[in-house]
């Protein structure tokens, strides 16, 4: 007798809220019922769906590509995804396919489920009542996706110099450099909300090859000094 997917994959309602608990591991061998599920939960009319990813602690190609699918589902049906994630090697997974700058990502489940900020998602769903943001103007929408994805990436950035703090010297330095190139992306990407709300163009971006020397003013020096101090940390 073979369990349903719901005994794999338990889900907890509250009002519209679903938790989705999903396994250790996701994988080519797991990935597609992982997909079916939030499939699923998305089908059954959530408004908001939080897959806790706290237990898993690797995750392929294939496993990113279920997220991703049900992110477009969401997307579609006005469903605000949301993403409880510990575990670097899966951040980093989900990161290649861009799921860190369009999902909300939180450390904890209780950080996820007590969020009050409205759908990242900017859509109301035809005929459902109450789902995404209808009652916002475009541009409210579209500064609190940007926001998102700011603490979106802000978290990333942590993770990845929590993970540097564990390993020897010349692998913690390429794990900051990564991180610090991360926090490049975001640093523009709050220059931009900034100049949008004043109504100027965004400056341009920097990319990490372009990051200043300690001692240069600006955002980046900060970068350098945080590069420096991990690095002697380990």
């Amino acid at each position: 007798m073979h369990n349903s997917l719901e005994d794999l994959y338990p889900v907890e309602w509250a009002g519209g809220q679903a938790v989705v608990t999903l396994p250790e591991h996701i994988g080519i061998t797991n990935a597609g019922q992982v997909r079916d599920e939030l499939l699923s939960v998305i089908n059954r009319g959530a408004t908001t769906l939080i897959a806790d990813l706290t237990a898993t602690v690797s995750c392929d190609q294939s496993g990113a590509e279920a997220v991703f699918r049900a992110w477009q589902r969401a997307t579609a049906s006005g469903t605000e995804l949301r993403l409880v994630i510990t575990a670097q090697i899966v951040a980093r997974m989900l990161r290649l396919v861009g799921l860190n700058r369009t999902v909300s990502v939180y450390p904890s489940l209780d950080a996820a489920t007590a969020a009050r900020l409205p759908a990242a998602v900017g859509v109301r769903a035809e005929g459902v009542p109450g789902r995404g943001s209808g009652d916002m103007t475009t541009a409210q929408q579209a500064h609190l996706r940007m926001l998102d994805a700011v603490i979106t990436g802000l978290f990333q950035v942590e993770l990845g110099l929590q993970a540097a703090l564990d390993l020897p010297a010349d692998p913690a330095r390429k794990r900051t450099g990564e991180a610090l190139d991360d926090l490049t992306g975001v640093i523009g990407e709050i220059r931009a909300i900034v100049s949008a709300a004043r109504g100027r163009p965004a400056p341009p971006a920097r990319s990490g090859g372009d990051r200043p020397k300690a001692g240069e003013p600006g955002d980046q020096a900060l970068g350098s000094s945080l590069s420096a101090s991990i690095a002697n940390a380990g």
